[in-house]
């Protein structure tokens, strides 16, 4: 999540965070096409991206205001994989 967010803004996403790692609770959609095997997780005007790891286990993938967050994401994902 940017630096620049509002004080507000970081304390509603780590509560979000919280309740999403102690009790899988939030607003959550599975992401589709290349996207797949990715979650989000709507805070707000926030959307957070993760995934599944070993168990209970989740991993922040990345996290961005709405508008921006799913291109963006996206495009992190291929220059990681254009480096591989």
């Amino acid at each position: 999540m940017a630096g620049g967010a509002a004080p507000d803004a970081r304390r509603r996403v780590r509560l979000a965070l919280r309740r999403l790692a102690s009790r899988g609770h939030g607003e959550i959609l599975p992401l589709e096409a290349e996207l797949e095997g990715f979650y989000r997780l709507r805070v707000g005007g926030y959307r957070i991206v993760y995934s599944h790891h070993m168990g209970p286990m989740i991993r922040l993938e990345y996290a961005d205001l709405r508008e921006f967050v799913y291109e963006r994401f996206l495009r992190m994902l291929k220059e990681g994989s254009d480096e591989s």
